[in-house]
């Protein structure tokens, strides 16, 4: 029996549409025996077969979800909350008991690491405490030092205007008035994807590994049960 031309082009459709939503799940951590059949960054289809002591954590549009082997797993469960994916903006999301950074895409200043920034002119520096005021020295690769300080009560500050952000460039960031120091690789990104997935495979190709963590966290809690 011969299909309709309209009903072709919509069976044809529906093909495209199945297809994308089996492409739209991504693997963001992965070890065990088969870490190498699935490194993070590898888009999944519909099954991952798992052996003992695999642990493999996959992220869809709307939730993420950590598998553990033996046994096998239809991937696209994990698109079961993906409603939640039309809230657009990643980031301005985190709700835990634990201090986090407001967004992906500010700066933790306790943490060392690559770290992407979607607009070089508005970066933000996060700390973790805000009950005294604080100071701490950006130093870039030329030797230059910059102050930033944040008034009590505030955990946010905006990048000093006098030191650039460039792309691929080191900068290390000390405190005044006690120890510790980071280390921070700026890998600029230009414009950011409103897909989830495509944001996870982002931060994946470029290596910054503690927003992606940040953004499986947030995703994981919409993550259906077990």
């Amino acid at each position: 029996m011969q299909l309709k031309p309209l009903a072709w082009a919509a069976a044809l459709m529906l093909g495209f549409v199945s297809t994308a939503a089996l492409a739209s799940v991504v693997v963001v951590k992965s070890r065990g025996p088969s870490a190498k059949a699935y490194p993070p960054g590898k888009t999944l289809a519909t099954k991952v077969t798992l052996q003992t002591g695999d642990v493999v954590t996959i992220l869809g549009p709307g939730s993420a979800r950590t598998l553990r082997g033996p046994g096998s797993f239809d991937t696209t469960q994990v698109n079961l909350a993906a409603a939640s994916a039309q809230r657009g903006r990643f980031g301005a999301m985190r709700r835990a008991a634990v201090a986090h950074s407001p967004t992906i895409w500010d700066i933790d200043v306790t943490q060392s690491g690559k770290v992407c920034v979607a607009d070089a002119k508005k970066v933000q520096l996060w700390r973790p405490r805000s009950d005294t005021a604080e100071s701490v020295e950006i130093r870039p690769a030329d030797g230059s030092a910059q102050k930033l300080s944040w008034a009590s009560g505030k955990t946010l500050a905006a990048w000093p205007s006098a030191v650039a952000v460039a792309d691929g460039g080191s900068y290390e960031i000390a405190w005044a008035d006690r120890p510790g120091r980071s280390k921070l690789e700026v890998v600029t990104v230009g414009a950011v994807p409103k897909d989830q997935v495509a944001l996870a495979k982002l931060l994946i190709d470029k290596g910054c590994q503690n927003q992606l963590d940040m953004l499986v966290a947030e995703a994981s809690k919409d993550a259906p049960a077990n």
